[in-house]
């Protein structure tokens, strides 16, 4: 180990947790106060559509050329002209916006303020009528919650994110937003490890067996004491035709092979009612 990664070590295991998650806050409102948002047109699957880039995560993830293998999935295989979409874990709304162009109703589902203030940004930008932006994280119960404020290191605050920046945000559940808006006939769901929670809280929902595309965190799914095998077991499999997408690979169908094979960070599954 290197002088330098010796003495962050030191830095970290001194400092006590409130200071560091102070010094932590202030290098986030840092970066955001330096980063300079601009507008790009955005291209994927032969659509163009207007796309705020709000910060060096925005950049990262989407100021670049490529066609997302699940958005494909999702617009040809997935959405119906009729269909109400929960988007959860909407980020800065770029399924959010592809989505509503191929259902009747969006509803985007996300708990962080910064990212929810880029989001509406977004939807003005396109003129969105049909994208509705519900500011609340998702679970099984309600009240607040600590949200880590950099969604580069995850969702909702854990043991293993202490000493990191977080806000305190809305919880609610799956149901509640049904009841609220309708029940969706499809779910999008990307909840940085918090997708046993949000599945538990998604009963009634799930009883209707809707549409399901999400996103599974093999290693963050642990920060919250559940397992990969927890959230297929909620997903009920044996009602559906599925598919899965391996990190950096492309959709297949599922075979019935353990899904715990595969490896972190993540793989995407996409359920379809059987008949």
């Amino acid at each position: 180990m290197s002088r330098l990664s010796n003495l962050r070590s030191l830095v970290r295991e001194r400092t006590p947790s409130p200071v560091a998650r102070l010094i932590r806050k202030a290098l986030v409102w840092k970066r955001r106060a330096e980063f300079h948002p601009y507008v790009i047109s955005k291209q994927i699957h032969g659509e163009s559509f207007s796309f705020c880039i709000g910060d060096a995560t925005g950049k990262l993830w989407y100021d670049r050329s490529n066609d997302p293998p699940e958005l494909g999935f999702l617009r040809d295989r997935m959405l119906a002209p009729d269909d109400l979409v929960f988007d959860v874990g909407s980020h800065h709304g770029l399924h959010a916006l592809f989505m509503a162009r191929h259902a009747a109703r969006v509803v985007a589902i996300e708990p962080n303020p910064h990212n929810v203030r880029i989001l509406r940004k977004n939807v003005e930008l396109n003129g969105a009528k049909n994208v509705a932006i519900r500011e609340a994280a998702v679970g099984e119960s309600h009240g607040k919650i600590s949200l880590l404020e950099d969604s580069g290191v995850g969702g909702v605050s854990s043991q293993k994110t202490e000493d990191s920046a977080t806000v305190a945000v809305d919880l609610v559940t799956l149901d509640d937003l049904a009841r609220e808006y309708g029940f969706p006939q499809l779910l999008k769901i990307d909840v940085e490890g918090f997708e046993d929670r949000a599945l538990k809280g998604a009963s009634t929902i799930l009883a209707r067996r809707p549409k399901i595309a999400i996103e599974v965190h093999v290693d963050w799914v642990e920060r919250y004491g559940s397992s990969v095998t927890e959230v297929v077991r909620l997903l009920n499999l044996d009602s559906y035709r599925v598919w899965v997408l391996p990190h950096r690979s492309q959709i297949v169908a599922w075979a019935g092979e353990e899904l715990t094979r595969y490896p972190s960070p993540k793989f995407n599954l996409f359920l379809l009612p059987n008949n």
